[in-house]
């Protein structure tokens, strides 16, 4: 009863913080800087429009005073001399209300907008599916896979424990949901991906290949533990639902807690984790267990 109040509890806390912590969002900060750069390019992009047309504009208007003062001469020179016509004065009529309208509407001046979808890309949320194929597949001795596949556990006492996924990927995103269904104290566990090339072994985390997330803070890269990597804060706690999104193209793994909200993310070297991935995780404690969200 304990436990089931203190998750509520949890749970309260959250709701009642969600409206202060919302603006620091990992994706809403991204947003935001999303937003900056746009109206800077587009405040860019203006400038130099407005600078093209006063260039243009001032060509312009050069040109009207030129041929306006060739008008002037013309007409000074047929009023002392009393030699103009009806036809000098609609003639002059019409090159005069031609320069007007060209000072006020060049006609080889217009504005044009270019569709660049490069230039100014529109930002949208968009959720990767929970990949509902993946199952367990292979591991250690002292691994139990159970429920076709769904279900991982560990049948021995304090021993790192090896389990991998059936899938191999290599293109496109994934995100593959996980629940912690028992963590013994909450003491040990690994999620994360290795490269199918690597052998498995009960020390798996260690291998190069190696790259994900474990309890202590303790960030795995290339098989050596960081702590405290990209400001991951280890809070994962029995029966925490997690998701692990592996985006191939970019060449990314993220690891998300559903209970804290918090987001992590990998950067992954192919040469020391070449394609193929898998999921891999690892369990330390017996009895320990972890379900592959369906």
């Amino acid at each position: 009863m304990d436990n089931v109040i203190y998750h509520h509890d949890l749970l309260q806390q959250q709701l009642n913080e969600q409206d202060t912590v919302l603006s620091q969002h990992p994706l809403m900060m991204e947003i935001n800087n999303w937003e900056r750069e746009s109206v800077e390019k587009i405040r860019h992009a203006a400038e130099k429009a407005r600078c093209d047309l006063d260039q243009l504009l001032t060509s312009n208007k050069k040109l009207v005073t030129k041929q306006l003062e060739e008008i002037s001469t013309q007409l000074k020179t047929g009023k002392e001399a009393n030699g103009y016509s009806e036809k000098d004065l609609t003639g002059w009529l019409q090159v005069l209300e031609k320069l007007k309208n060209q000072l006020s509407t060049p006609s080889d001046v217009k504005l044009q907008k270019i569709k660049d979808e490069t230039w100014l890309q529109r930002l949208e949320i968009m959720t990767a599916p929970i990949n509902s194929s993946e199952k367990f597949e292979k591991g250690c001795d002292n691994v139990h896979i159970l429920e076709n596949g769904l279900v991982a556990e560990h049948n021995e006492a304090e021993i790192a424990a090896e389990v991998r996924g059936f899938t191999r990927y290599s293109a496109g995103t994934h995100k593959i949901g996980l629940k912690i269904e028992k963590m013994t104290n909450n003491n040990w566990m690994f999620w994360g991906i290795i490269s199918q090339n690597t052998a498995t072994q009960n020390n798996s985390f260690s291998s190069k290949s190696s790259n994900g997330w474990a309890m202590f803070k303790h960030v795995y890269l290339n098989g050596e533990y960081n702590v405290g990597y990209n400001n991951y804060q280890g809070d994962i706690v029995e029966n925490d639902i997690l998701y692990l999104t592996l985006n191939c193209d970019s060449q990314t793994i993220e690891l998300e807690n559903e209970r804290t909200k918090q987001k992590n993310s990998i950067a992954i070297d192919l040469n020391d984790c070449p394609f193929p991935w898998q999921l891999h995780i690892n369990l330390y404690n017996s009895n320990d267990r972890i379900r592959i969200l369906a």
